[in-house]
C-alpha cells in the first residue's frame, strides 16, 4: 500500500515537471496581476473574459506548435515566448517611452518592436538548436510561473478577506431605526446628484473664465438655496461621499489611519451607510447609476440603472490592452483607441441623465444617488451632448494640454447645466410631496491653486429646511441639517472643516480654511 502511494507521489511530481503548465500561468498572470493593482477600482469579474481568451489562444498556440514540433515541452518553451513577447511589449515601451541612445529616441515604435520581436526570435532559435530533453528547464520555468502567479491571488485575496465582509443592512438587528414621519402625506423623496468635480462659481469665473450666474439664478427661482462659500470635507470622492452620508468626519470611522492607508475599508461606509440605511428602515427605496468606477456603484441597491453597453472594451480591458503589444496599433489609431475607454462613460452618463427625467414616476418613497462623471475628465461631451474625442496622454496620467482642458471642461459644464435645467423641474413637478433635492459636488479641482480642491457646487432644494442653509456649509452637516428637520432627530451640526489629501496619501489630510465672503 505504501508503495502504491509513493508511486502516485512519484508520478505527479514528473507530471508537473515534464507538463508546460508555465505557458498558461505565464498567459494568466499578467491579467490578474493588473485585476490585483487595481483591485480597489473594479470587480475581480472584469478580468474574467479576458482571462478566458488569453488561456484559450495560449492552449491554441501551445497544440499547434506540438503538433508541428512533436514535444510537448519545447512547444510549451515556444508558447510561453510568445506569450513574454506580447503581455510584456507594451510595459517595455513605457518604460523606454523617453529613453535615447547616441541620440536616437529607441522607445519608438517603429524601433522598439523590431527590436523585442529580434529578441525574442533569437530565443526562439536557441531552444530549437537545444539538444533536448527540455524537462528542468520545463520544471524551473513551472516553479517559477506558478510563484509568479500566486502572488496577485495573495493581493487579492487578501482585499477580499480584509474588506468585503456582509455589510449591515436595514434588515440586520443592530439597525437601530433613529428617523420617524409624523405626518399624513407621504415622505419626501431624497435626490443626492452629485456632478463630479464641480468647482464653485468664483473657480468657475477666476480659472475657467465660466460665468455660471445664469445657472445659479434659474436654480435660485426654482426654490434652490445656494450655498456661495460652500467647501467639500474632503478631495477624493469616496472620503467625501463617506462623510457625507455617514454625517461623520473619516477619522470617526477607525481610531487609527495611516497616512498612506488604502481608501478600500471605506466600502462599507460608502455602500451601506448611515444614510441610506435609516432612509431604508422607514420604507424608502435606494435608487442608483451606474458608473466607470464600478466598485462606488451601489450594486444591491433596489434598482440600479444601467445603459445596455456598446461592443467596446470595458476601462480594465483597454488598460490591459495597452500593456500588451497591441499597443501599437492602440497608438497608431489614438483618436479611435481612447473611445474604447471613455465611451463608456458617455454612455452610463447620458443614460443616467434620461432616466432621472422618469424617476419621479416611480410609486412610494425613493433615495435617489446619482453620482454622475461630468465635468469631471474625460472629456467626452460637447456642448450639445454629443461625443467628443479630445486627445490627452495616458502615460503621463490622462493630462489634457491647457487649452484642450479649459475646453472640455467649458462644453462639459455648459452641458450638464443645461440637463440641469431639464431635469430638476421635472422631478418637481412629478413628485407626490416636495422633494428634498441636493445637486453638489463631491470635490473641486486643484486648477489655480491647491485651495480650489475643496470649492464645489452646492445647491439644495428643501422647502422645510431652506432657512437652516447657510453659505459655509460643508457636506457633512447636510443631512444632519435634513433629518432634524424633516425626520425629528437631533443630531446638530459639526464644525465645518475641509481636507486636502494628495494621490497616494489619501490619509494624510491638510486643513484648508474658508476665506470666501460673500459680497452684499
Amino acid at each position: 500500500m505504501h508503495r502504491l502511494v509513493r508511486r502516485r507521489q512519484i508520478s505527479l511530481q514528473e507530471l508537473y515537471r515534464r507538463i508546460p503548465l508555465h505557458a498558461f500561468f505565464l498567459a494568466a498572470y499578467p491579467i490578474v496581476g493588473l485585476l490585483g493593482f487595481n483591485i480597489e477600482q473594479v470587480y475581480a469579474r472584469e478580468a474574467a473574459v479576458s482571462l478566458m481568451l488569453s488561456l484559450s489562444i495560449t492552449a491554441l498556440a501551445l497544440f499547434g506548435l506540438r503538433r508541428l514540433f512533436k514535444d510537448w515541452q519545447l512547444a510549451g518553451l515556444l508558447t510561453s515566448l510568445l506569450v513574454v513577447w506580447f503581455f510584456s511589449y507594451g510595459r517595455l515601451y513605457v518604460l523606454l517611452k523617453g529613453v535615447s541612445i547616441f541620440g536616437v529616441l529607441i522607445g519608438r515604435h517603429r524601433y522598439l518592436l523590431f527590436v523585442w520581436s529580434f529578441i525574442v526570435f533569437m530565443a526562439a532559435l536557441w531552444l530549437l538548436k537545444r539538444k533536448r530533453p527540455y524537462r528542468e528547464l520545463t520544471n524551473i520555468l513551472n516553479i517559477f510561473s506558478t510563484i509568479l502567479f500566486c502572488l496577485p491571488l495573495f493581493q487579492i485575496g487578501a482585499f477580499y478577506y480584509r474588506n468585503v465582509a456582509p455589510p449591515k443592512t436595514p434588515d440586520d438587528e443592530t439597525v437601530e431605526a433613529m428617523l420617524t414621519w409624523t405626518k399624513d402625506s407621504s415622505p419626501p423623496d431624497v435626490y443626492y446628484i452629485v456632478l463630479d468635480g464641480y468647482q464653485r462659481a468664483d473657480v468657475q469665473e477666476s480659472v475657467f473664465g465660466i460665468d455660471i450666474s445664469p445657472f445659479l439664478d434659474a436654480l435660485q427661482e426654482m426654490g434652490f438655496y445656494i450655498a456661495d462659500c460652500a467647501q467639500s470635507n474632503y478631495t477624493r470622492t469616496i472620503l467625501s461621499i463617506s462623510s457625507t452620508f455617514n454625517l461623520e468626519y473619516i477619522d470617526s470611522f477607525k481610531s487609527v489611519i495611516a497616512p498612506d492607508e488604502k481608501t478600500a475599508w471605506l466600502l462599507p461606509f460608502y455602500k451601506h451607510s448611515v444614510v441610506r440605511q435609516q432612509l431604508e428602515t422607514l420604507g424608502y427605496q435606494t435608487i442608483v447609476f451606474n458608473n466607470p468606477w464600478e466598485r462606488l456603484v451601489w450594486d444591491d441597491a433596489a434598482i440600479v440603472y444601467k445603459s445596455s453597453g456598446t461592443a467596446q472594451l470595458s476601462p480594465f480591458e483597454f488598460l490591459l490592452l495597452r500593456t500588451t503589444a497591441a499597443r501599437v496599433y492602440v497608438d497608431l489609431k489614438q483618436a479611435e483607441s481612447q473611445r474604447l475607454s471613455d465611451y463608456e462613460n458617455y454612455e452610463d452618463t447620458r443614460y443616467a441623465l434620461e432616466q432621472l427625467l422618469t424617476v419621479a414616476d416611480i410609486s412610494g418613497p425613493k433615495f435617489v444617488f446619482a453620482h454622475l462623471v461630468i465635468p469631471h475628465s474625460p472629456f467626452v461631451f460637447g456642448p450639445d451632448g454629443e461625443y467628443i474625442n479630445i486627445p490627452y496622454d495616458a502615460d503621463a496620467g490622462n493630462v489634457y494640454t491647457e487649452e484642450d482642458g479649459k475646453r472640455g471642461h467649458t462644453y462639459a459644464v455648459n452641458y450638464i447645466n443645461k440637463k440641469m435645467l431639464e431635469i430638476l423641474p421635472e422631478i418637481i413637478q412629478g413628485s407626490e410631496t416636495p422633494p428634498i433635492i441636493i445637486v453638489a459636488a463631491d470635490h473641486g479641482s486643484p486648477k489655480g491653486g491647491t485651495e480650489n480642491s475643496v470649492k464645489i457646487l452646492a445647491a439644495f432644494y428643501a422647502p422645510a429646511a431652506r432657512s437652516q442653509f447657510y453659505e459655509s456649509i460643508t457636506p457633512v452637516n447636510v443631512f444632519r441639517i435634513l433629518f432634524d428637520t424633516y425626520f425629528n432627530t437631533n443630531f446638530g451640526l459639526l464644525q465645518d472643516r475641509s481636507y486636502f489629501s494628495a494621490q497616494g496619501q489619501y490619509f494624510n489630510f491638510l486643513e484648508m480654511p474658508n476665506a470666501c465672503t460673500v459680497a452684499d
